[in-house]
């Protein structure tokens, strides 16, 4: 063998070595992200579920050896309550089993799930040693449910089989409206209200009015649903508990004539199936003379089984109710479903408070979009089979196959742009812009045309704050990426288009944690630059990586919370809170 010979072998084996190596880091990266969490408010690491082996080999209500078949008497979970309402708790007791094994477990089922099918569930808990009791956090699935008991056979070494099952528990009303949350419409004087039931049966309607006693206006709404074969691949297109499941029914009202600033109250539902209690929203401002208030905010997920999702939804609750909040901006990574139907409606109860109150505005995260095959059914139009995935960029399968079906029907927005991939609203004197990076930024594509002409059209007058959008970051000081293309490409291809409209703040998040910049440009402090700010520590599992010492990094953490804007014509205040106190941690002030 040849030295030369030797040598290419040398550098093939070192490149197939640093092949593997950055696929593995790919690896941990994506697994920082995966969750096995129910929709029930079970929090679960990846896993650790019951183990698929024993679950699929004749577990159910007997098991066997070579030498006899033993019958098992099954017992009586007891539940606190047969019939409830989304949100609410049920406690279930049973006997304990000793000696239990350690991954012996709770799960929540379809009624009519075969018994022996253990690990067909939609969440489910470990039993703890000794433990007879457990609380359950129900969403209505507008179908009956029972829990059941499974335990290991053959001393914890064998099958799963059914030790007891509960009476079925089910919804007080199956077309109980839920999931209830409002939007900007295309005018001042429009708001979209959206909700859920499990029937198209009847006209979906909206009574509102000035009074919470006098709803004597009202607007009929359209409805719309989705399936699995509408979805681009995956898990996504599967039928079951832990994919994808009926969606049930999205309805939704456009309310018109509104006057601004003003105070609504209003139910929606009909006489058939019943009614929403009554919720209030205020209208935005016409005109740029009002102050307004926004919550900012990206990677939030499931509340409680993320770890800061239910403090921030807590909080911003809290603040919702105690203070006028004009609208809140999700940017991206919403719930984090990825393919399991049942998690998109256990996000869609959680913000329900939230977004009933005030217009919840997203934007569009690679956990909603991102997919590899089945283009022909991507919403957003993009050419391709997986959509826009160049050479430089990490895009990958983090939407579970979903590629924005869900989003697209469940959330709205105005529609002068892309649907919810890009578009702009104004609130008072702010001009806010939500862009793509998941879909092309480069200057020969769709959005960048539109993009660079919504922001020339902005009357700086009438809107002198711009605030843009989307989810990856454009700047950001954590050294766990280092070569990050896709924020070395927005760099190069919008942050001279940004700076070229003097627009004010760049908002992103992605990442786990908080940061911001001096005003910037091109990785200089400048007096006229951009405020970059990094919001992705919503609730998604925080970030612990290294910082590089960047000079234009002002400040950064990394902890659970979310952030507040307040402008009016002349100031512009950022505010920065932990959710663990509430305390206000960073703000920065710009003057016009």
């Amino acid at each position: 063998m040849t030295v030369t010979t030797c040598v290419k072998m040398f550098f093939y084996r070192v490149a197939f070595f640093l092949l593997l190596i950055s696929c593995f880091i790919a690896f941990i990266q994506a697994e920082k992200h995966l969750n096995a969490n129910g929709p029930f408010g079970k929090r679960h690491t990846v896993h650790n579920e019951p183990s698929p082996y024993a679950c699929d080999r004749g577990a159910g209500i007997s098991s066997s050896s070579i030498f006899r078949r033993r019958t098992q008497t099954i017992q009586n979970i007891k539940v606190s309550k047969t019939v409830y309402m989304s949100t609410d708790q049920i406690q279930i007791t049973w006997t304990s089993k000793s000696p239990s094994c350690k991954d012996d477990f709770i799960g929540i089922y379809y009624n009519e799930t075969f018994l022996t099918a253990a690990c067909d569930y939609f969440d489910f808990e470990f039993i703890q040693n000794k433990q007879t009791t457990m609380l359950w956090q129900m969403i209505n699935l507008r179908r009956p449910l029972h829990f059941r008991y499974y335990s290991r056979d053959n001393t914890c070494s064998g099958n799963y089989s059914l030790i007891a099952i509960s009476p079925i528990v089910q919804p007080l009303n199956y077309n109980e409206p839920t999931h209830i949350h409002i939007a900007y419409g295309d005018r001042f004087d429009q708001m979209f209200v959206s909700y859920l039931t499990n029937s198209s049966q009847y006209i979906p309607q909206c009574q509102y009015g000035l009074s919470p006693s006098l709803l004597n206006l009202y607007q009929n709404g359209t409805t719309t649903t989705y399936t699995a074969s509408d979805m681009c691949e995956g898990k996504a297109t599967l039928w079951g508990p832990q994919s994808f499941i009926d969606p049930g029914y999205m309805h939704t009202i456009l309310l018109e004539d509104l006057r601004s600033s003003t105070t609504y109250f209003y139910r929606v539902g009909n006489d058939k199936h019943g009614w929403s209690s009554i919720y209030s929203f205020q209208n935005r401002p016409s005109t740029n003379d009002e102050t307004v208030y926004m919550i900012a905010f990206g990677d939030m997920g499931l509340s409680p089984v993320e770890p800061g999702a239910k403090s921030t939804i807590d909080r911003v609750t809290a603040r919702i109710m105690s203070n006028n909040i004009t609208c809140l901006l999700h940017i991206g990574d919403i719930s984090y479903a990825r393919g399991v139907g049942a998690l998109w409606d256990s996000f869609m109860t959680q913000i329900q408070p939230i977004a009933a109150r005030v217009p919840y505005m997203v934007g569009i995260g690679n956990h909603e979009y991102d997919h590899v095959l089945g283009g022909e059914n991507d919403p957003s139009g993009a050419p391709g089979p997986g959509g826009f995935r160049p050479d430089w960029g990490n895009y990958g399968y983090d939407s579970g196959g979903e590629c924005a079906v869900p989003m697209v029907h469940r959330f709205h927005s105005p529609s002068n742009g892309n649907s919810l991939f890009w578009y702009s609203f104004d609130v008072g004197p702010v001009h806010v812009t939500y862009y793509s990076t998941e879909h092309d930024f480069r200057y020969s594509s769709p959005q960048y045309t539109w993009l660079e002409n919504d922001l020339r059209s902005v009357n700086r007058t009438r809107t002198p704050w711009i605030i843009v959008g989307a989810h990856r970051p454009m700047y950001a000081s954590e050294t766990d990426e280092p070569q990050d293309f896709i924020k070395i490409m927005l760099q190069v291809y919008l942050e001279p288009l940004f700076y070229k409209y003097h627009v004010d703040v760049n908002l992103f998040a992605h990442k786990h944690s908080y940061e911001r910049t001096c005003p910037m440009y091109k990785e200089r402090c400048i007096s006229d630059g951009i405020t970059h700010v990094l919001i992705g520590m919503a609730g998604q599992d925080i970030d612990s990586g290294e910082y590089s010492g960047a000079e234009w990094s002002m400040y950064y953490d990394q902890e659970y919370g979310y952030t507040q804007l307040w402008a009016n014509r002349t100031y512009f205040h950022f505010t920065y809170y932990h959710n663990d106190n509430d305390a206000l941690i960073d703000q920065f002030v710009l003057k016009k």
